[in-house]
């Protein structure tokens, strides 16, 4: 099974970018030491509570302080940029880390109202010819001369040796027909909390056209996890990211020691046992987590496993990858 993590680079209470720049390339090069397959950063606009508002530049950094992990994003939200513009930059990054670039295809904004207006600099925003745009970027990419007007400037650079590896990123299942018809892998996440049916993955899988990117379908899931060495320990680290979750505000990680003085109501404990009861978030001990995991492999055939690890202690986190990596060697 391979393992990845998708991250959103969560701010903690005080904490400056900077810092967390400087954690998350800590992190990945621990992770790439545990023999994590990928990294992926997020797209967020106007999060103040986020660092990853330019995941591409962060990758290229990553990619000279790393060898051999993927580094992705989880996604670029191309309703956003020009398909020139992103296929460009994904060409330069493969030259610059060949055969270790990702491609998450995102096709929501990223950001609030204001932000989508302040990246298309006040025109209309057209989300109705998503999966033609994203075509015309993987035609960029492939060096295939994209319909209309788009074919007459050529995406530099050309000829790249190797071609950013292209996953259609999902939340709802409405793209996983798409998704197969293009012939991409299938990225799922279902920390966003929606329900997922087999019938998402099936349809997917039935529809999958063979392509230069992907000969077969692969299927990859991200859940928010929490590990740790006892099931209380996991509960303290899981807190401060509970809060946030169910509360759903753009407010820094609190601390864990902070977090346990917070009573959530009745109605936020239910939300909150509702979102492990559908299993959008997974926190125990390896073995109690595992358990749920292997039969979520089973039920939805993962080919990949993506994790999105909350938590404010860097110690902490990197124990609970580090717990994960173990858990599937």
């Amino acid at each position: 099974m391979k393992l990845g993590i998708h991250d959103l680079l969560p701010l903690n209470e005080g904490e400056s970018t900077q810092t967390r720049y400087e954690k998350t390339i800590e992190m990945v090069k621990e992770l790439e030491a545990m023999g994590y397959d990928r990294y992926w950063a997020s797209e967020h606009h106007g999060r103040s509570n986020l660092a990853s508002s330019a995941p591409e530049i962060l990758l290229a950094y990553l990619a000279a302080v790393t060898k051999q992990i993927r580094l992705g994003t989880g996604g670029t939200m191309i309703v956003n940029y020009s398909p020139l513009k992103v296929a460009e930059t994904f060409k330069t990054l493969t030259l610059l880390a060949p055969d270790r670039i990702d491609f998450g295809i995102g096709r929501a904004p990223g950001t609030d109202y204001n932000g989508m207006m302040a990246l298309s600099q006040g025109n209309s925003i057209d989300f109705d010819h998503l999966y033609d745009k994203a075509q015309v970027i993987l035609d960029y990419m492939t060096d295939t001369i994209p319909k209309g007007f788009y074919g007459l400037t050529q995406a530099i650079p050309v000829k790249t040796r190797t071609i950013a590896q292209p996953w259609m990123l999902g939340s709802s299942g409405q793209s996983a027909i798409k998704a197969g018809q293009m012939g991409l892998g299938y990225s799922f996440a279902k920390f966003f909390g929606v329900e997922t049916e087999t019938s998402v993955f099936k349809a997917y899988r039935d529809h999958f056209q063979p392509s230069e990117f992907f000969q077969e379908p692969k299927v990859m899931v991200s859940y928010k996890i929490i590990l740790a060495d006892s099931k209380e320990e996991a509960d303290y680290w899981a807190r401060p990211s509970e809060i946030t979750h169910i509360r759903k505000n753009n407010l820094a990680l609190m601390s864990s020691e902070r977090a346990q003085a917070i009573d959530l109501s009745l109605e936020e404990q239910a939300m909150l046992d509702e979102k492990y009861q559908r299993r959008f978030i997974l926190k125990g001990t390896p073995e109690q987590v595992g358990e749920t995991l292997h039969e979520e492999i089973d039920r939805l055939g993962i080919d990949e496993l993506m994790a999105y690890m909350p938590i404010p202690d860097q110690r902490a986190r990197l124990h609970s990858y580090k717990l994960l990596a173990e858990l599937f060697k």
